[in-house]
């Protein structure tokens, strides 16, 4: 194991910036107490590691996710950065690469890239690879004997392994780190087998293929290699088609006018395009209409849901709507609505006191925290008992919502 030097502060403070954008609860605070730790360097490592459980929709599933408070994440954000400060993916990686590394622009690369391969002839056939429930059950083993793991990084994650059962934690930009490291040795048998003809982003790979033969010849290879590494191919998203179906499908084109990008998604039932609106859209009566519905069918878009209404609120009947809202009693949407009341007094006023006692004694802390927020600003304070320690300095100065606001900005 070996200890490389930090990489710039400033890179680092920007990308737990955009870590946060994954996260499941949203801080109460904006985490700015952490980020300024990670900025001048008095972030320690955290006394206690409490793993609380939430339940998410996805897109095909409702999975039990757990969660960890800001302070442990930026503890692992640093530890990982550290230990890949050197590591550099091979260039047909597009996620997850480096310190500087973007979402919005690796992905566009990324469709760049799928479409340069797919516009062969030679290629007319796409293998689409993926991990079988990758990051819970990458084995321990994996990470401790990589090259690039420092002592401290294998001691953390050995600890929340220990507690959670798992190395990787879903949303976290540290871990989608590390699995993309981890899953080198693949890369590196595709790039002997396949030389500059596939691409890879998380755990999926999509390797472009001159017929069935050579697709069924890959995917042994590659099931062969994840086996070495105590994982395995999953059955029902491994497939090999012919390219213009990638480009129907996971790799199609929804841009467009945002209205009428969600008009077609609610049509069609298509969960990208109303991802794409939800971020892009203003305010309109038409969205307000369909929303409440929309999520209620398909609550994973509730992220994207709340970072459209925050826009909205200072247009009539944004605040019916997020009501509505207030309705649902599970806590993925309370951690949700309580981070937009906690941004906008008004909404601070309407949450129900049954929403905050649900919350406050859900033993998750950054949703504990987020009730104590609303709670404390409405002068309800009593329904959620004490605090947290780090919420004292902002409820003495008289527990304003102006101040360290919890952010809703999300790439969920």
């Amino acid at each position: 194991m070996r200890d490389d030097a930090m990489p710039p502060k400033e890179a680092l403070t920007v990308s737990f910036g955009q870590d946060l954008m994954t996260e499941w609860i949203p801080d109460a605070l904006g985490a700015t107490d952490v980020v300024r730790g990670l900025a001048d360097g008095s972030h320690l490592n955290p006394t206690r590691l409490d793993v609380g459980w939430l339940q998410v929709p996805l897109a095909h599933r409702t999975e039990t996710i757990p969660v960890v408070p800001q302070a442990v994440r930026a503890h692992m954000h640093r530890l990982v950065e550290r230990s890949l400060h050197r590591y550099r993916p091979r260039p047909e990686v597009f996620s997850y690469r480096s310190t500087e590394w973007e979402y919005r622009g690796a992905y566009r690369a990324r469709q760049r890239r799928m479409r340069e391969l797919g516009s062969r002839e030679d290629l007319p056939l796409v293998l689409r690879l993926d991990v079988r429930q990758f990051g819970a059950s990458l084995p321990l083993r994996v990470l401790l004997d990589a090259p690039w793991m420092t002592e401290d990084l294998a001691q953390q994650v050995t600890t929340l392994h220990g507690a959670s059962g798992r190395c990787l934690l879903p949303g976290h930009r540290w871990a989608n780190r590390l699995g993309t490291a981890a899953l080198a040795p693949i890369d590196n048998l595709l790039a002997a087998e396949v030389p500059e003809r596939w691409l890879r982003w998380g755990d999926d790979w999509h390797v472009f293929v001159r017929g069935a033969g050579e697709a069924e010849r890959i995917r042994e290879v590659v099931a062969s290699g994840l086996a070495n590494l105590g994982l395995s191919l999953s059955v029902e998203k491994t497939v090999w088609e012919p390219v213009h179906r990638l480009f129907a499908g996971a790799a199609r084109d929804v841009a467009g006018d945002p209205r009428k990008v969600w008009r077609a998604g609610i049509r069609d039932g298509d969960m990208r395009a109303l991802r794409y609106a939800l971020t892009r859209a203003e305010p309109t009566t038409e969205i307000f209409r369909d929303i409440s519905e929309v999520v209620r069918m398909r609550a994973e878009l509730l992220p994207r849901a709340i970072q459209y209404l925050d826009r909205a609120m200072t247009t009539p009947g944004a605040t019916e709507v997020v009501e509505e809202l207030f309705d649902d009693s599970d806590l993925f949407t309370a951690a949700r609505v309580l981070t937009l009341a906690g941004r906008h007094q008004e909404l601070a006023r309407r949450v129900p006191d049954r929403l905050l006692i649900l919350a406050a004694d859900c033993g998750i802390a950054g949703l504990c925290a987020l009730a104590a927020r609303v709670a404390f600003s409405s002068r309800r304070g009593h329904l959620v008992g004490e605090p947290p320690p780090r919420m004292l300095p902002w409820i003495s100065q008289g527990a304003d919502l102006r101040q360290l606001r919890p952010s809703v900005a999300t790439l969920l």
